[in-house]
């Protein structure tokens, strides 16, 4: 596939804009300059469907209050989103185990779960699977 870390469109969807803005941040230490920020999952939604490229990779929360990262993930399978998907949470591993399920039930491209706070290293180490 040969791209790299400037080619790729990332949209974060997380309702902590504090976290948005630091994952933001990281991607553009990576080198990412292609980012859609959407606070929560139903503007996640909005700015998938609005988006004319979409995404390479999906960073998603998965505790969100008006749509988890559960059913935004089923979400996507209904819309047959092909790209990376990564799912970040500060619930711990069994949260994260039970969502790693659901995205590769739902036919994602399942990069893996990162731990909050999230660190350039793990995110770096999740995106590399699809440069």
């Amino acid at each position: 596939m040969n791209k790299s870390y400037q080619d790729l469109n990332i949209l974060i969807v997380d309702d902590d804009e504090f976290q948005v803005d630091f994952v933001s941040d990281l991607l553009k230490e990576l080198g990412v300059t292609k980012i859609t920020a959407a606070n929560g999952g139903q503007k996640g939604l909005a700015a998938f469907d609005r988006a004319l490229i979409k995404p390479d990779v999906l960073l998603c929360d998965i505790q969100m209050p008006d749509i988890d990262g559960f059913e935004f993930m089923s979400a996507m399978g209904e819309r047959k989103f092909t790209g990376g998907v990564i799912l970040m949470s500060g619930q711990g591993s069994r949260v994260l185990h039970s969502a790693s399920l659901v995205a590769q039930l739902s036919r994602q491209n399942f990069l893996g779960n990162i731990a909050k706070p999230v660190s350039k290293e793990d995110l770096k180490e999740k995106i590399q699977q699809i440069l």
